[in-house]
């Protein structure tokens, strides 16, 4: 018997110390990357995340991650080619493994392949479509534009977790600027039925006044559509502690003195995480509540044998072993919002003006790229990052051109 006690102490703490050791020696920096990139260091950033092939149970979050960065910098191929192989893993991890199962009952729910929230692998659909939108690829995004819809139905989305407006909005506009308007007309109506305080008619015009125009008189001139993504998202701590200080800001649109519209807030990424932390909440104290019993049982059987070795068994278990899955896409933004307004013809830039409580006094940001036209109508979209788009994008232009 003795013999056979030591046997499993030596199995038991050799597991325990690999499993220690498997969740430390990860090749990137998450939280390092994360601060690099909201302070504008690209460079610093991939460095801090690696720009290697990846593996691990974190795979598809670091391609989530990654992929903000390189889109951050201008460079859309690199981007989309890390979003695009995230949904192809999680295309592969839709199969439930066994073993990972089992592991998050010995261990804790970070052993699970991390596959993200369903707002999660929206937006990143929704973020592949603005890469390409961004280089003037509109086939490639209608692609994306159904895999937003595909994520959104209730079968795959899940009937409980949120909507997203501005990702409906978005497949919306492609659908319609690559001529698919009976589904885009669709798109819209859905979009305006998740916003109560807002109207977006059946031409994707968004406000009280449908943007001036009326449905007896449609408008006949140049459209900038211009979608944002600010502010930074809240990670899961914040989430899990429920803070909820955000205040979204005014954003107003001029070419040098013309004020052109403002941009209406669709989806607030902080709501959406808040929304599916508490529907997932009952399902994950359980499961906890059920591991950390099964865990007690075990040491309570090994205290028997040797009271050293019961506790020993609770502190590894309990004390270094359960901790709650706090992973997520901490690199998204905190408000998505779309503006469709009219245009001089001679627009080559525009100022965007942010106003409200959190927000510096002056701050703008002048956009000049992406600015991509197809038809009357002018694509583009901003992210209240330093020197986002700078970098890069001119020499993807050029490569267009």
């Amino acid at each position: 018997m003795v013999l056979r006690s030591s046997r499993f102490l030596s199995r038991f703490f050799i597991a325990a110390f690999f499993v220690c050791l498997l969740a430390s020696c990860a090749s990137y920096d998450l939280p390092d990357a994360r601060s690099a990139f909201y302070r504008g260091n690209y460079e610093l950033a991939k460095t801090e995340i690696g720009t290697e092939a990846v593996d691990g149970k974190d795979s598809v979050l670091v391609l989530m991650e990654r992929g903000t960065i390189y889109q951050a910098e201008g460079e859309y191929e690199k981007s989309s080619k890390d979003y695009i192989q995230a949904y192809d893993m999680l295309d592969a991890l839709e199969t439930y493994s066994v073993s990972e199962g089992a592991g998050s009952w010995a261990v804790n729910d970070t052993v699970y392949s991390f596959e993200g929230a369903p707002f999660e692998q929206t937006m990143l659909h929704s973020m592949t479509a603005l890469n390409h939108l961004a280089l003037n690829n509109w086939e490639h995004g209608a692609v994306e534009a159904r895999r937003i819809l595909h994520s959104l139905h209730p079968d795959n989305r899940g009937e409980d977790y949120p909507d997203d407006a501005f990702s409906r909005y978005l497949a919306a506009f492609i659908l319609e600027m690559t001529g698919d308007r009976p589904n885009a007309e669709a798109q819209y109506f859905l979009a305006d039925e998740l916003l109560p305080n807002l109207h977006i008619d059946k031409r994707g015009w968004i406000g009280a006044d449908s943007g001036g125009t009326s449905e007896s008189e449609p408008y006949n001139g140049r459209e900038l559509v211009c979608f944002f993504l600010l502010g930074r998202s809240p990670s899961m701590r914040d989430v899990r502690a429920n803070y909820s200080h955000y205040y979204p800001p005014r954003i107003q649109l001029y070419a040098g003195r013309t004020h052109l519209g403002d941009a209406s807030i669709l989806t607030s990424v902080h709501t959406l995480a808040i929304s599916t932390w508490n529907i997932e909440g009952p399902a994950r104290i359980a499961k906890t509540a059920a591991r950390i019993a099964a865990k007690e049982v075990l040491a309570r059987k090994l205290e028997k044998q040797d009271e050293a070795l019961g506790a020993l068994a609770r502190i590894i278990l309990i004390g270094l072993l359960e901790r709650p899955d706090f992973r997520r896409w901490e690199t998204l933004p905190l408000w998505l919002a779309v503006a469709r307004v009219p245009y001089p013809g001679d627009l080559g830039s525009l100022e965007v003006r942010l106003t409200g409580q959190g927000v510096p006094m002056g701050t703008s940001i002048t956009v000049d790229q992406p600015m991509v036209q197809r038809g009357n109508v002018v694509f583009s979209f901003v992210r209240d990052l330093p020197d986002f788009n700078k970098r890069k994008m001119n020499k993807e232009i050029d490569k267009l051109n």
